[in-house]
């Protein structure tokens, strides 16, 4: 397969719980009663069609209804045969086409992609891991996802809302109810799913998070940059001993922050010792970063600065390191990356990389948009420029 084209938006110098799901979706989504935003959580549909509030559902949401999966089986063929034939029936042999016809006659079923006046229901549908959705109270993917839906409503397009599955095709797709899907976030565990989405014909963006060499349109923040710009700075300041706090490596985005950092490394004549580089041994906040920092504390010869890949890990580091009875950035410089409010908020002031989330929902968006009009033929990586905020967790030389 071809890979992307890649294009940078600016110049740059280098290139859990469903009540918790609920709330959030409530505060980002729900803004607008005319945007219709559909919830589905493990394959089931659990609000309604127009809504007016996150916990609204319709009564032909709650009863049991004939699913492309039971089109599959009545028919003897895959759930991706069904909705290809839907979605693109002259990719679809005439024979079985007519199989899969026939089985949705005598099981009453229409595909559900139309609005009540017969048109083509204009709905697209937003993607995400069902851990990110710990993302919400942050401006991380709450900023993204407020600026698609924002974009969505002034072009009078619905979102749908599915948490990512492995192995599971959203019922949307199953259900021909949109026209295309942005998936957010994610790691290699879920490029099966985006690739078989590529095969169906259907448009199709990922964000944060892209397929290398697969021909896929995505929108990614400059991650390598925005590393090597945080390594610089810590240089700079004279530091020798830097340590890296890691990500879990399926996260390509965070791989992609530690290779910036190694490359800054490599290319000032700064690297870092084997025993300074941390590998993810946490899961969730605010044990992320912690864990690690703990480790680097245990060192005969402690780190003097720390780069860590997310705010979220860095301010797991930051608590470590004050109970250790340590100062920042006195005793141990800290970085992060992601630019939260809560780093921006933390004691000291976090310094970290930006970068323009809104900015990347709307290019999100609009990839979407050009894809289903068909104006847009060849997979495009757009990425996002990073930018170093310097703050008071690294004002302080320190040798």
């Amino acid at each position: 397969m071809n890979q992307p084209k890649t294009y940078r938006t600016e110049k740059s110098k280098h290139r859990n719980s469903q009540q918790y799901f609920d709330r959030y979706v409530s505060k980002f989504l729900l803004t607008d009663r005319t945007v219709a935003v559909t919830i589905f959580h493990e394959a089931k549909l659990l609000t309604g069609s127009y809504l007016s509030g996150a916990n609204a559902m319709s009564e032909s949401a709650r009863a049991r209804r004939i699913t492309v999966r039971d089109v599959a089986e009545e028919a003897g063929v895959s759930i991706s045969t069904v909705s290809l034939s839907f979605q693109s029936p002259e990719r679809v042999a005439a024979e079985t086409r007519q199989r899969i016809a026939e089985a949705a006659s005598r099981l009453g079923y229409t595909p559900r992609n139309r609005s009540p006046n017969g048109s083509k229901a204009k709905l697209f549908t937003l993607m995400m891991e069902e851990l990110s959705l710990s993302a919400f109270p942050e401006a991380i993917y709450g900023a993204i996802i407020r600026s698609i839906e924002s974009q969505a409503r002034q072009q009078g397009m619905g979102m749908l809302l599915a948490t990512v599955e492995k192995g599971r095709m959203p019922q949307s797709v199953q259900e021909n109810q949109t026209q295309g899907v942005i998936i957010l976030g994610g790691c290699p565990e879920n490029d099966a799913l985006a690739l078989e989405l590529h095969t169906l014909g259907i448009p199709l963006v990922l964000v944060d998070t892209y397929i290398p060499h697969a021909p896929i349109s995505s929108v990614v923040p400059d991650n390598e940059w925005g590393a090597f710009q945080a390594y610089e700075h810590l240089v700079k300041l004279g530091h020798k001993r830097i340590a890296l706090i890691e990500g879990p490596p399926k996260y390509r985005t965070l791989v992609d922050r530690r290779w910036g950092a190694l490359r800054a490394a490599e290319e000032l004549g700064v690297p870092v010792a084997p025993e300074y580089q941390q590998p993810s041994i946490s899961s969730g906040y605010p044990q992320k970063g912690y864990r690690e920092m703990k480790q680097l504390l245990s060192l005969p010869n402690i780190p003097t600065a720390v780069f860590a890949v997310s705010d979220r890990a860095a301010l797991g580091a930051l608590e470590a390191i004050k109970e250790a009875g340590l100062r920042s950035p006195d005793d141990i410089a800290l970085i992060g990356f992601d630019d939260l409010a809560s780093a921006e908020s933390a004691s000291p002031p976090l310094t970290s990389v930006h970068y323009a989330r809104e900015q990347m929902g709307v290019l999100a968006f609009d990839s979407l948009m050009a894809q289903i009009k068909g104006k847009e033929q060849i997979a495009v990586r757009q990425i996002v420029p990073s930018k170093l905020i310097i703050r008071a967790s690294t004002r302080s030389t320190h040798v």
